[in-house]
């Protein structure tokens, strides 16, 4: 009866927590290069609430910042050897 109760709370709440954690991690994007102008983006520090979110994420997130085009978002930590080159003709953006 036990195992059945334990059971149900498990599928009830704590695995739909865990689905709802791992499909939000799995949307933001994993390349450090901006999405709309592919330059390479810089770190900015994050607010209270953007660090607890990134701790509870295994500081995996980072919010970043594209001096180029001006985009601001938050990005799961990804690898350089993804980024691609800049695209010529685009302005930066004094911020």
């Amino acid at each position: 009866m036990l195992f059945t109760w334990l059971a149900f709370f498990f599928l009830a709440f704590i695995g739909k927590l865990l689905l709802a954690v791992a499909m939000c991690y799995l949307i933001f994007s994993a390349e450090r290069t901006c999405d709309g102008c592919d330059a390479e983006t810089l770190p900015v520090r994050m607010g209270v609430a953007g660090r607890m979110m990134s701790k509870l994420m295994l500081g995996t997130l980072q919010k970043r910042w594209c001096p180029r085009c001006g985009w601001e978002g938050i990005t799961r930590t990804g690898r350089m050897q993804d980024a691609h080159a800049a695209v010529a003709g685009v302005q930066t953006a004094a911020r």
